[in-house]
């Protein structure tokens, strides 16, 4: 009976001990699996701008991948036509900045920036869209410019829409995240076993 005990104390560590790094492999799978979407935007959702900005520009949450056609900016008069004449850049310094150069000329009215991008990190894709509104003789409104809450705690709500998993590392990036699952399982199955 005291051994039956102990056997039975000793499989309930070793749960707690695999539950442990499940636990933590769920965490770190849900912010490398999270998609590359803007924690920053300017101009910010809804501003009212009284000069016309130079460009749009998006700070991601991940590094963007460098293929073309999968990160762009476009930006749309009340019409829906496009007003942007060049596709986005990613910067050289930081893969996780994007940015359109906007026409030096804008008509009075409100403009849709359309987004979309690719994860360099796992390959997902997500797109999105924001406003912003261009009147000289209104008041001027920096509207909302924090869109994610990086995992540091540090602002707003993602208003990022869909997203459509590909295969992991388009551009070679896996990122390895599976491999920390399977290590993960594998450790708590010797636990158990």
């Amino acid at each position: 009976m005291i051994r039956n005990a102990a056997g039975v104390r000793g499989r309930w560590w070793a749960w707690a001990v695999l539950a442990l790094i499940l636990a933590a492999s769920a965490s770190v799978a849900g912010e490398a699996f999270a998609h590359a979407e803007p924690v920053t935007v300017k101009p910010g959702d809804g501003a009212v701008l009284t000069t016309i900005p130079s460009s749009i520009e998006m700070l991601m949450s991940q590094d963007l991948a460098r293929q073309d056609g999968a990160n762009d900016i476009d930006v749309f008069d009340a019409s829906g036509k496009e007003i942007t004449a060049v596709a986005a850049v990613i910067d050289n310094g930081n893969r996780r900045r994007l940015t359109v150069a906007m026409p030096l000329a804008l008509a009075v009215g409100a403009y849709t920036v359309k987004w979309k991008s690719l994860s360099a990190d796992d390959g997902d894709t997500a797109t999105g869209q924001f406003s912003f509104t261009f009147d000289p003789n209104a008041a001027a409104q920096p509207g909302k410019e924090t869109q994610k809450e990086e995992p540091t705690g540090a602002a707003g709500t993602a208003t990022a829409t869909s997203n459509t998993p590909s295969a992991a590392g388009a551009n070679g990036d896996g990122g390895g995240t599976s491999w920390v699952l399977v290590i993960a399982v594998a450790v708590g199955m010797f636990v158990v076993g």
